[in-house]
């Protein structure tokens, strides 16, 4: 089974809610459609996306089998925290739907309304036993607080209990206005948000703390990987962080997180597997914002042994697909 691991759909509850935004403006050039509020992007797509059967055309035309599909930046971040829970359930009721309607192509990822942990939980427990879910996905950011906030001990809790895998995917930094040229707040400012996310979420213990569910790091480690060494020093004289990661050093703790392969580059994908394992590293596309298919794996760089795995084997025994 080869399997899209990172892949999203637009909801047209978004669209629709983004463009109500009060000052929000819409644009059009041909198929492309922009919305920006405060002067800030709240989406960027081809309207062709939309197309009922693009996802399973797009499928069959690059030979996958199966696609897990999330709600992508800026998620629920633009919107008053107040409608988070009202939006979150209409974003993954469209997720399912999409899912329902391909039973043996599509599982939906929902959102959850972090905001506020306690409908966050409640918006668990309402999609966990639908068939059709597989995984939450959760952003780097919630309106600019850390996921390692003690406000969200209760969520993380919950998801450990149930084993229920997380898929992270970038957003926007809080930092965004300071990188205003060459669409850096995008190219640069999703990785940094991702490196900041994972690396207070190991230094706070939360996956110390909650060691049973899966977590997915979304673009290879978005160039985590790189810097593992000197995140691995941060502990050395802290009796704090030492006490919080329980004996374990950063590197460790790393090495238990699944990485996806969306950096599309062969040494990065094969330092993946080098660091992690390749029993960790899952198959992605970014579908549709990226037109990417599976050769961005059958490279040399990667090991020969690793790329079933990486193709759809990991995402089948992690997500439980069939």
């Amino acid at each position: 089974m080869k399997v899209d691991a990172h892949a999203h759909v637009i909801p047209k509850c978004f669209l629709d809610a983004g463009a109500a935004l009060p000052g929000a403006v819409t644009k059009r050039n041909g198929h492309i459609r922009r919305t920006e509020h405060n002067g800030q992007r709240i989406e960027q797509l081809d309207e062709r996306w939309l197309e009922p059967d693009h996802l399973v055309r797009d499928l069959d035309a690059k030979g996958i089998d199966m696609r897990l599909v999330s709600f992508s930046a800026p998620s629920l971040n633009p919107f008053p925290v107040k409608d988070h829970p009202k939006l979150a359930r209409q974003v993954n009721d469209e997720l399912i739907a999409t899912a329902k309607a391909n039973p043996d192509r599509v599982r939906a990822v929902p959102t959850l309304p972090w905001a506020d942990p306690e409908a966050a939980i409640k918006e668990l427990d309402r999609v966990r036993g639908a068939p059709e879910v597989c995984a939450i996905s959760v952003g780097s950011n919630v309106c600019g607080e850390s996921l390692a906030d003690a406000k969200f001990e209760p969520v993380w809790a919950r998801i450990n209990e149930l084993k229920m895998p997380v898929i992270e995917h970038p957003m926007f930094p809080s930092f965004r206005d300071t990188l205003p040229d060459y669409n850096l707040s995008l190219l640069l400012g999703f990785y940094f948000d991702t490196q900041i996310m994972v690396t207070r979420m190991i230094l706070n213990g939360v996956f110390a703390r909650y060691p049973d569910f899966p977590f997915i790091v979304a673009h290879t480690g978005a160039g985590l990987l790189g810097i593992i060494p000197r995140l691995n020093r941060i502990n050395n004289d802290a009796d704090e962080i030492n006490a919080k990661l329980a004996g374990k050093t950063f590197a460790d703790y790393a090495k238990n997180l699944y990485y996806d392969t969306c950096t599309f580059y062969g040494p990065t994908i094969a330092e993946a597997c080098r660091f992690a394992g390749p029993d960790k590293v899952m198959f992605g596309t970014d579908y549709p914002f990226v037109n990417q298919t599976l050769k961005h794996v059958d490279v040399p760089e990667v090991p020969e042994g690793a790329k079933a795995g990486i193709d759809g084997d990991n995402a089948a025994r992690v997500f439980n697909l069939k």
